[in-house]
């Protein structure tokens, strides 16, 4: 079978997330996570974007059903690496400051959990939605939903963890300063992402985007049935802008110069 639009639109997530996982992952290996967790997070959630595209592509070419499922579920899902990436790149930047004291790291952590409760909604929220468990579609509407929620309140802790951390800005080495304002720069792509999310959930009744509110302004935001167009630019442009800045904060903007 040939590809359709969103078939086309997982070929090339598939050539735009393969540079930052190589660079991510090779980043994770050279430094064997002695600085947080960011890039780890970071190779991650692009190999999570590449496996959704493939995910996409295969059931695409070879019709298959469970493969677009797994790509359903793991389309939010994956999102929670990102914010998780997000809090590793702030804890990065305080080293030697603001991440030693006790009280950040506990701060860190509890945000760390609250977007793991994300991410297992999500995941129970897809697998209640699919034909693994079609008597509980509602459940599963429901928790993917609470899920989107829990992304965007995870998003807002974060967004105020950045501004009480650059209240350290000028006891931080200058390559952490930077860093730091590159996080500042991604955030704002990942919080329209998130919005997205939570329209998204809201777009449908089910995974699959077949059954649909009387909001047509709504509908269109569903990744599945709704506009490509929205999906590509306040879903697919939005997080990779946020993982794009992320790397190139974390290597060319925080590169020390002696």
């Amino acid at each position: 079978m040939s590809l359709d639009t969103r078939g086309k639109i997982a070929a090339a997530q598939l050539a735009f997330y393969a540079p930052i996982a190589g660079i991510s992952s090779y980043l994770v290996v050279r430094y064997a996570l002695r600085r947080d967790a960011g890039w780890l997070f970071l190779s991650l959630f692009s190999m999570a974007r590449m496996a959704g595209g493939a995910l996409v592509l295969a059931g695409q070419l070879q019709p298959n059903f469970d493969a677009l499922t797994a790509a359903y579920v793991l389309e939010p899902s994956a999102l929670s690496l990102l914010l998780l990436s997000t809090l590793g790149f702030l804890g990065m930047a305080g080293q030697h400051t603001y991440s030693e004291i006790p009280r950040v790291t506990v701060i860190f952590r509890s945000f760390g959990g609250i977007t793991l409760i994300g991410l297992g909604l999500a995941i129970a929220g897809g697998i209640l939605g699919s034909p693994v468990s079609p008597d509980d579609a509602d459940i599963g509407t429901t928790l993917r939903r609470v899920s989107s929620c829990v992304y965007a309140g995870v998003w807002v802790l974060l967004v105020l963890a950045f501004f009480g951390t650059f209240s350290y800005r000028w006891h931080l080495r200058s390559y952490r300063r930077n860093l730091l304002w590159g996080i500042g720069i991604g955030m704002p792509f990942l919080g329209t992402r998130i919005a997205y999310g939570i329209m998204a959930a809201w777009s449908s009744s089910n995974l699959y985007g077949t059954v649909v509110p009387v909001n047509r302004t709504l509908s269109k935001m569903n990744p599945v049935t709704g506009d490509w167009v929205m999906y590509l630019v306040l879903g697919l442009v939005m997080e990779f802008a946020a993982a794009a800045m992320y790397l190139f904060a974390s290597t060319v903007m925080a590169r020390r110069y002696y």
